[in-house]
Protein backbone atom coordinates (compact mmCIF):
# COMPACT_ATOMS: atom_id res chain seq x y z
CA UNK A 1 0.00 0.00 0.00
CA UNK A 2 1.31 3.43 -0.99
CA UNK A 3 0.62 6.00 1.72
CA UNK A 4 0.40 9.79 1.64
CA UNK A 5 0.39 11.67 4.96
CA UNK A 6 -0.84 15.25 4.91
CA UNK A 7 1.46 17.18 7.20
CA UNK A 8 4.69 16.76 9.13
CA UNK A 9 3.34 17.44 12.61
CA UNK A 10 3.82 15.26 15.68
CA UNK A 11 1.18 12.66 14.81
CA UNK A 12 2.09 12.48 11.12
CA UNK A 13 5.78 12.12 11.93
CA UNK A 14 5.33 9.39 14.54
CA UNK A 15 3.12 7.24 12.33
CA UNK A 16 5.11 8.06 9.22
CA UNK A 17 8.23 6.79 10.97
CA UNK A 18 6.50 3.66 12.30
CA UNK A 19 4.96 2.72 8.94
CA UNK A 20 8.05 3.45 6.87
CA UNK A 21 10.21 1.50 9.34
CA UNK A 22 7.97 -1.48 8.58
CA UNK A 23 8.80 -1.20 4.87
CA UNK A 24 5.69 0.71 3.83
CA UNK A 25 6.00 3.35 1.11
CA UNK A 26 5.24 6.64 2.91
CA UNK A 27 5.30 10.19 1.54
CA UNK A 28 4.46 13.43 3.37
CA UNK A 29 2.95 16.37 1.53
CA UNK A 30 3.64 19.81 2.99
CA UNK A 31 2.86 23.37 2.01
CA UNK A 32 6.49 24.37 1.71
CA UNK A 33 9.66 22.41 1.10
CA UNK A 34 10.82 20.80 4.33
CA UNK A 35 14.26 21.27 5.79
CA UNK A 36 16.72 18.64 4.68
CA UNK A 37 17.84 17.67 8.20
CA UNK A 38 16.25 14.45 9.53
CA UNK A 39 13.95 14.72 12.54
CA UNK A 40 15.66 13.23 15.62
CA UNK A 41 13.38 10.93 17.64
CA UNK A 42 13.57 9.90 21.30
CA UNK A 43 11.27 6.89 21.43
CA UNK A 44 9.35 5.05 24.09
CA UNK A 45 8.04 2.17 21.99
CA UNK A 46 5.28 0.10 23.61
CA UNK A 47 4.76 -2.24 20.66
CA UNK A 48 5.46 -5.93 21.24
CA UNK A 49 8.83 -7.04 19.94
CA UNK A 50 10.29 -3.55 19.56
CA UNK A 51 13.07 -2.03 21.68
CA UNK A 52 11.35 -0.10 24.47
CA UNK A 53 13.81 2.78 24.31
CA UNK A 54 15.48 3.94 21.14
CA UNK A 55 16.92 6.92 19.34
CA UNK A 56 16.26 7.33 15.65
CA UNK A 57 16.29 9.91 12.88
CA UNK A 58 13.30 10.21 10.57
CA UNK A 59 14.12 11.53 7.11
CA UNK A 60 10.83 11.12 5.23
CA UNK A 61 10.15 11.46 1.55
CA UNK A 62 8.48 14.88 1.37
CA UNK A 63 6.73 16.61 -1.52
CA UNK A 64 4.86 19.86 -2.02
CA UNK A 65 2.62 18.66 -4.86
CA UNK A 66 0.61 15.51 -5.53
CA UNK A 67 -0.57 14.09 -8.86
CA UNK A 68 -3.10 11.35 -9.71
CA UNK A 69 -0.21 9.59 -11.41
CA UNK A 70 1.34 9.05 -7.96
CA UNK A 71 -1.42 6.48 -7.36
CA UNK A 72 -1.63 6.65 -3.58
CA UNK A 73 -3.74 3.95 -1.95
CA UNK A 74 -4.22 5.63 1.42
CA UNK A 75 -4.22 9.26 2.52
CA UNK A 76 -3.82 9.93 6.23
CA UNK A 77 -5.15 13.36 7.15
CA UNK A 78 -3.08 14.18 10.24
CA UNK A 79 -3.86 17.89 10.50
CA UNK A 80 -5.45 20.05 13.16
CA UNK A 81 -9.16 19.22 13.21
CA UNK A 82 -10.22 22.69 12.07
CA UNK A 83 -7.93 22.43 9.03
CA UNK A 84 -8.97 18.94 7.95
CA UNK A 85 -11.71 19.83 5.46
CA UNK A 86 -9.45 22.36 3.75
CA UNK A 87 -6.70 19.74 3.47
CA UNK A 88 -9.05 17.16 1.95
CA UNK A 89 -10.42 19.69 -0.52
CA UNK A 90 -6.91 20.69 -1.56
CA UNK A 91 -5.73 17.15 -2.36
CA UNK A 92 -8.85 15.10 -3.16
CA UNK A 93 -8.58 15.47 -6.94
CA UNK A 94 -4.98 14.27 -6.78
CA UNK A 95 -5.94 11.01 -5.01
CA UNK A 96 -9.10 9.96 -6.88
CA UNK A 97 -9.16 6.33 -5.74
CA UNK A 98 -7.41 6.45 -2.37
CA UNK A 99 -8.94 5.60 0.97
CA UNK A 100 -9.11 8.75 3.09
CA UNK A 101 -8.36 8.20 6.77
CA UNK A 102 -9.39 11.23 8.82
CA UNK A 103 -6.83 10.96 11.61
CA UNK A 104 -8.04 14.02 13.49
CA UNK A 105 -10.30 15.20 16.25
CA UNK A 106 -13.90 15.94 15.31
CA UNK A 107 -16.51 18.14 16.94
CA UNK A 108 -18.61 19.42 14.05
CA UNK A 109 -19.67 16.11 12.54
CA UNK A 110 -18.82 14.60 9.17
CA UNK A 111 -20.85 16.79 6.82
CA UNK A 112 -17.95 18.94 5.59
CA UNK A 113 -15.92 15.86 4.64
CA UNK A 114 -18.95 14.00 3.26
CA UNK A 115 -19.39 16.79 0.73
CA UNK A 116 -15.85 16.18 -0.52
CA UNK A 117 -15.31 12.40 -0.40
CA UNK A 118 -17.75 9.50 -0.93
CA UNK A 119 -18.44 7.57 2.27
CA UNK A 120 -17.26 4.37 0.58
CA UNK A 121 -13.70 5.77 0.61
CA UNK A 122 -13.83 7.37 4.05
CA UNK A 123 -12.67 6.15 7.45
CA UNK A 124 -12.16 8.00 10.71
CA UNK A 125 -9.52 7.34 13.34
CA UNK A 126 -7.52 8.93 16.11
CA UNK A 127 -3.93 8.54 17.22
CA UNK A 128 -2.92 6.88 20.48
CA UNK A 129 0.72 7.85 20.03
CA UNK A 130 1.76 10.97 21.94
CA UNK A 131 4.68 13.34 21.88
CA UNK A 132 6.12 16.76 21.29
CA UNK A 133 9.26 18.51 20.20
CA UNK A 134 11.59 19.49 23.05
CA UNK A 135 13.63 22.73 23.14
CA UNK A 136 16.56 21.01 21.40
CA UNK A 137 14.40 19.96 18.44
CA UNK A 138 14.05 16.28 19.37
CA UNK A 139 10.62 14.70 18.92
CA UNK A 140 9.96 12.94 22.23
CA UNK A 141 7.49 10.26 21.10
CA UNK A 142 5.59 7.42 22.72
CA UNK A 143 4.50 4.77 20.20
CA UNK A 144 1.34 3.00 21.35
CA UNK A 145 0.63 -0.59 20.27
CA UNK A 146 -2.94 0.34 19.27
CA UNK A 147 -4.66 2.89 17.09
CA UNK A 148 -8.31 3.92 17.18
CA UNK A 149 -10.28 3.36 13.99
CA UNK A 150 -13.91 3.28 12.98
CA UNK A 151 -16.27 2.99 10.04
CA UNK A 152 -19.17 5.27 9.20
CA UNK A 153 -22.42 4.07 7.68
CA UNK A 154 -21.46 3.48 4.05
CA UNK A 155 -17.72 3.06 4.68
CA UNK A 156 -16.07 0.26 2.72
CA UNK A 157 -15.39 -2.81 4.86
CA UNK A 158 -12.62 -3.89 2.51
CA UNK A 159 -10.89 -0.55 2.94
CA UNK A 160 -11.21 -0.80 6.72
CA UNK A 161 -9.62 -4.26 6.63
CA UNK A 162 -6.79 -3.05 4.38
CA UNK A 163 -5.97 -0.13 6.68
CA UNK A 164 -6.08 -2.43 9.69
CA UNK A 165 -3.64 -4.79 7.97
CA UNK A 166 -1.37 -1.85 7.13
CA UNK A 167 -1.09 -0.76 10.76
CA UNK A 168 -0.73 -4.41 11.77
CA UNK A 169 2.35 -4.68 9.56
CA UNK A 170 3.88 -1.96 11.75
CA UNK A 171 2.95 -3.84 14.93
CA UNK A 172 -0.02 -1.58 15.69
CA UNK A 173 -3.37 -3.21 16.43
CA UNK A 174 -6.85 -1.72 16.11
CA UNK A 175 -8.97 -0.32 18.90
CA UNK A 176 -12.10 -0.41 16.74
CA UNK A 177 -14.88 1.96 17.78
CA UNK A 178 -18.46 0.95 16.87
CA UNK A 179 -19.50 4.62 16.69
CA UNK A 180 -16.32 6.53 15.95
CA UNK A 181 -17.94 9.96 15.61
CA UNK A 182 -19.67 9.73 18.99
CA UNK A 183 -16.39 8.53 20.49
CA UNK A 184 -14.59 11.52 18.95
CA UNK A 185 -17.16 13.89 20.49
CA UNK A 186 -16.73 12.27 23.91
CA UNK A 187 -12.95 12.50 23.58
CA UNK A 188 -13.25 16.14 22.49
CA UNK A 189 -15.31 16.94 25.57
CA UNK A 190 -12.84 15.20 27.88
CA UNK A 191 -10.06 17.19 26.24
CA UNK A 192 -12.04 20.42 26.62
CA UNK A 193 -12.27 19.99 30.37
CA UNK A 194 -8.91 18.37 31.04
CA UNK A 195 -6.85 20.50 28.69
CA UNK A 196 -8.89 23.51 29.78
CA UNK A 197 -7.85 22.96 33.39
CA UNK A 198 -4.21 22.63 32.33
CA UNK A 199 -4.40 25.87 30.34
CA UNK A 200 -6.09 27.55 33.31
CA UNK A 201 -3.33 26.35 35.65
CA UNK A 202 -0.53 27.42 33.30
CA UNK A 203 0.50 24.02 31.90
CA UNK A 204 0.43 20.27 32.51
CA UNK A 205 3.14 20.42 35.17
CA UNK A 206 1.37 23.17 37.10
CA UNK A 207 -2.02 21.45 36.92
CA UNK A 208 -0.75 18.07 38.06
CA UNK A 209 0.94 19.68 41.08
CA UNK A 210 -2.38 21.21 42.16
CA UNK A 211 -5.12 18.93 43.57
CA UNK A 212 -7.53 21.84 43.28
CA UNK A 213 -6.81 22.32 39.58
CA UNK A 214 -7.27 18.62 38.90
CA UNK A 215 -10.60 18.46 40.74
CA UNK A 216 -11.65 21.56 38.81
CA UNK A 217 -10.72 19.71 35.63
CA UNK A 218 -12.89 16.73 36.54
CA UNK A 219 -15.88 19.00 37.15
CA UNK A 220 -15.21 20.80 33.85
CA UNK A 221 -15.05 17.46 32.00
CA UNK A 222 -18.40 16.41 33.46
CA UNK A 223 -19.99 19.63 32.24
CA UNK A 224 -18.42 19.20 28.80
CA UNK A 225 -19.84 15.69 28.62
CA UNK A 226 -23.27 17.14 29.33
CA UNK A 227 -22.89 19.07 26.08
CA UNK A 228 -22.29 15.78 24.26
CA UNK A 229 -25.37 14.30 25.94
CA UNK A 230 -27.37 17.30 24.72
CA UNK A 231 -26.55 16.14 21.19
CA UNK A 232 -28.39 12.89 21.90
CA UNK A 233 -25.35 10.74 22.71
CA UNK A 234 -25.83 8.08 25.41
CA UNK A 235 -22.79 8.58 27.62
CA UNK A 236 -23.38 5.21 29.26
CA UNK A 237 -22.35 3.62 25.95
CA UNK A 238 -18.87 5.13 26.24
CA UNK A 239 -16.53 3.73 28.92
CA UNK A 240 -14.33 6.84 28.85
CA UNK A 241 -17.31 8.99 29.78
CA UNK A 242 -18.63 6.56 32.41
CA UNK A 243 -15.24 6.50 34.10
CA UNK A 244 -15.37 10.26 34.69
CA UNK A 245 -19.06 10.48 35.54
CA UNK A 246 -19.20 7.61 38.05
CA UNK A 247 -15.87 8.07 39.82
CA UNK A 248 -15.62 10.48 42.79
CA UNK A 249 -14.00 13.73 41.68
CA UNK A 250 -11.06 13.37 44.08
CA UNK A 251 -10.35 9.85 42.85
CA UNK A 252 -10.63 10.79 39.16
CA UNK A 253 -8.27 13.71 39.81
CA UNK A 254 -5.81 11.41 41.60
CA UNK A 255 -5.91 8.96 38.68
CA UNK A 256 -5.15 11.79 36.25
CA UNK A 257 -2.22 13.01 38.34
CA UNK A 258 -0.88 9.45 38.68
CA UNK A 259 -1.18 8.92 34.93
CA UNK A 260 1.15 11.85 34.33
CA UNK A 261 3.45 11.86 37.35
CA UNK A 262 3.84 8.14 38.04
CA UNK A 263 4.08 6.59 34.57
CA UNK A 264 6.92 6.77 32.10
CA UNK A 265 4.58 7.79 29.30
CA UNK A 266 3.12 10.55 31.44
CA UNK A 267 6.46 11.91 32.60
CA UNK A 268 7.53 12.22 28.97
CA UNK A 269 4.60 14.60 28.45
CA UNK A 270 6.22 16.86 31.03
CA UNK A 271 9.40 16.86 28.92
CA UNK A 272 7.72 17.62 25.62
CA UNK A 273 4.12 17.44 24.48
CA UNK A 274 1.77 18.52 21.75
CA UNK A 275 0.10 20.63 24.44
CA UNK A 276 3.24 22.72 24.93
CA UNK A 277 3.84 23.20 21.20
CA UNK A 278 0.29 24.00 20.06
CA UNK A 279 -1.41 26.38 22.48
CA UNK A 280 -3.97 27.65 19.95
CA UNK A 281 -4.99 24.12 18.97
CA UNK A 282 -5.39 23.19 22.65
CA UNK A 283 -7.54 26.26 23.24
CA UNK A 284 -9.72 25.24 20.30
CA UNK A 285 -10.83 22.05 22.07
CA UNK A 286 -12.05 24.16 24.98
CA UNK A 287 -13.77 26.85 22.92
CA UNK A 288 -15.44 24.32 20.58
CA UNK A 289 -17.31 22.81 23.51
CA UNK A 290 -17.93 26.07 25.37
CA UNK A 291 -19.43 27.73 22.30
CA UNK A 292 -21.68 24.73 21.64
CA UNK A 293 -22.85 24.79 25.27
CA UNK A 294 -23.81 28.45 24.91
CA UNK A 295 -25.60 27.82 21.61
CA UNK A 296 -27.57 24.90 23.05
CA UNK A 297 -28.30 26.53 26.39
CA UNK A 298 -26.40 23.91 28.41
CA UNK A 299 -25.27 25.27 31.78
CA UNK A 300 -21.48 24.91 32.17
CA UNK A 301 -20.52 27.30 35.00
CA UNK A 302 -17.25 25.56 35.89
CA UNK A 303 -16.13 25.21 32.27
CA UNK A 304 -17.04 28.85 31.61
CA UNK A 305 -15.12 30.01 34.69
CA UNK A 306 -11.86 28.89 33.05
CA UNK A 307 -12.29 31.19 30.08
CA UNK A 308 -10.44 34.34 31.15
CA UNK A 309 -7.20 32.57 32.05
CA UNK A 310 -7.37 30.35 28.98
CA UNK A 311 -7.73 33.37 26.70
CA UNK A 312 -4.55 34.80 28.24
CA UNK A 313 -2.58 31.54 28.13
CA UNK A 314 0.48 31.43 25.89
CA UNK A 315 3.07 28.65 25.56
CA UNK A 316 5.76 31.23 24.73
Amino acid sequence: MKVLIIGRGVVGSIYGWALSSAGIDVTHVVRRAAASAPQPLDLLDLRVGHPRHARAAYAPHTVTQVSPDDAYDLVIVATKHYQAAQAVEQYRESVPNATILMFTANWDGTEAIDRLVPRARLLWGYAKATGGVDPSGVLVATVDPMVRLGMLEGSGADRFAAVGALFGKAGIGLDAKPNIVEWLWVHHAINAGGIGACLWAGGIAQATRSPGAMRLGVRAVREALAVVAARGVSLEDHPDAKGVLHTPAWLAALAAVSGVRLTEKGRRLLRASHFANSAEEMKRFYFDVLETAVARGVAVPVLASLRERIERYSSI
